[in-house]
Formats: structure tokens, C-alpha cells, sequence
């Protein structure tokens, strides 16, 4: 059945069909169910069209304890989309790096025992150069609210690589030495 289709009717039992009550409330659901505008309905799909307003009241109504509503409207609406995987993956680095990837768009973690950092400890490596101020602190807000409660965050990377020309250059130099005195 599709929505704008619904015949609730067609959903009764054989002796339910015949009971004059529920053929009349069936045709009134029926008529209600079929009345709701499916574009505006499905909020998934029209997430990328959403006002900024709108975002914040998903948030709060989907308890997404680790969104901010002063963080720009791209990463409001990552993090509104992926908030399921958050949730039911929270406490893991899975977690955190989804809040990674709605915050910054890439990065990683790398565990202590990776970097010979201290135990319980974890840095995250990105290439996002926007990785300053306001945002890196969105961010470190993001991944406490989603982090174990044993681990901590010990620094952000910013990891930044370019194509460079490297020219090298020798000199030689040949000659003998004199020493000249004055006598006398």
C-alpha cells in the first residue's frame, strides 16, 4: 500500500467489513491517511531544503546531544542524517568518526598505542585547513558528548601535504692556501 493509496478498509478482517462502524471510521482514516501531503511528510528526503530553524527543531526532538546550532547549515544536516549510525554506535571510535566526518568531512583516529601517546588517549588526524576557532571547538564538543567517558582527546592534526619543486645544489671549491708574513 502506498501512502496516498491507503484504503484502511481493505486492511479489516471479512467480519470487520461488514460492521457498519468500522466501514464508516475505515473510510474516515482512509480519507485523512490520504490527505497528507507526502512531499512535505518524508523530512529525509527533504532535508537538504530545510530551513536552519527547522534543522534545530529535528534536533532537539531527536535528542542529538552532540549537535550545535551555531555550527554552519552543511553540518547541521550531516549530522541530523547520520545521527542513527551516531546513536547506535556511541562509546566507539565508529562513532567518533562519523562525528569527524559530519564536523570536519574526513579525518581518523589514531589510538594511543598507535602515536606512543598515554593510555586512554587518542588524537584525530584530518586535511581539513578549516580545522581553527570556532569550529575545532564545535567539534571538541561533538566528540566528548560521543566518546567513553575513559578515553580523551589529546590533540587534533591537521595533516597537510603539497607537491613542491626541490632544486639541489653543490659547490665546489678548489684552490691552495698561502699564508703570507711580513718579517722584520
Amino acid at each position: 500500500m502506498e501512502l496516498g493509496k491507503v484504503s484502511v478498509h481493505s486492511l479489516q478482517t471479512g467480519s470487520m467489513k461488514q460492521d457498519p462502524t468500522t466501514c464508516a471510521m475505515s473510510d474516515v482514516l482512509s480519507d485523512i491517511f490520504n490527505a497528507i501531503d507526502i512531499g512535505k511528510s518524508l523530512i529525509r528526503t527533504q532535508l537538504d531544503t530545510l530551513p536552519e530553524e527547522i534543522l534545530d527543531v529535528i534536533a532537539v526532538e531527536k535528542n542529538i546531544f552532540w549537535y550545535d546550532p551555531n555550527a554552519a547549515s552543511d553540518i547541521k544536516r550531516n549530522i541530523i542524517r547520520n545521527c542513527n549510525k551516531v546513536f547506535r554506535t556511541l562509546g566507539t571510535n565508529y562513532a567518533i568518526e562519523q562525528v569527524i566526518a559530519d564536523y570536519f568531512g574526513d579525518g581518523q583516529i589514531e589510538e594511543w598505542y598507535e602515536y606512543d601517546g598515554q593510555p586512554y588517549h587518542f588524537r584525530v588526524l584530518t586535511t581539513n585547513t578549516k580545522v581553527t576557532g570556532e569550529l575545532a571547538e564545535q567539534f571538541h564538543k561533538a566528540v566528548e558528548a560521543v566518546k567513553r567517558k575513559s578515553t580523551r582527546l589529546h590533540e587534533v592534526l591537521l595533516l597537510m601535504s603539497a607537491d613542491l619543486n626541490i632544486y639541489y645544489g653543490f659547490v665546489m671549491h678548489t684552490g691552495d692556501k698561502i699564508t703570507i708574513r711580513q718579517e722584520g
